[in-house]
């Protein structure tokens, strides 16, 4: 079980994926994973992750394209994490962020979500 769950739902979009898996491997909180559907793309996915390398990564396929609700929920039912962050396969997130919301979440149990980076604005 990790602290965090990164859910995806993918199609194609294999160079935005790859810089969006970048920056969540650069987190600097290393308590995560990342289960990405691949929504049915014709590009390969798979091989795109494999390249990472990092077991932290969970890949499920559906063979017919579903729709990113159907995907993004897929995700959500597989995730162990004590915290689900949704992200999008064109979205990169700075370096701190998930180390600074779940410092804020663990300080205050009375806060259900946030979005964006607590404090900073």
């Amino acid at each position: 079980m990790s602290k965090i769950s990164v859910c995806t739902s993918v199609l194609n979009q294999s160079e935005y994926l790859k810089r969006m898996v970048e920056s969540v491997r650069a987190q600097t909180f290393s308590d995560w994973e990342l289960v990405i559907v691949d929504d049915g793309s014709t590009e390969d996915i798979r091989g795109l992750l494999a390249d990472f390398n990092d077991t932290r990564i969970q890949f499920h396929r559906f063979d017919e394209n579903r729709g990113i609700p159907h995907g993004l929920n897929f995700a959500m039912e597989h995730a162990t994490g004590e915290y689900l962050q949704p992200l999008s396969a064109d979205e990169i997130i700075e370096p701190n962020k998930f180390a600074t919301q779940v410092e804020y979440l663990d300080a205050n149990p009375g806060i259900g979500c946030i979005w964006g980076l607590p404090g900073k604005f």
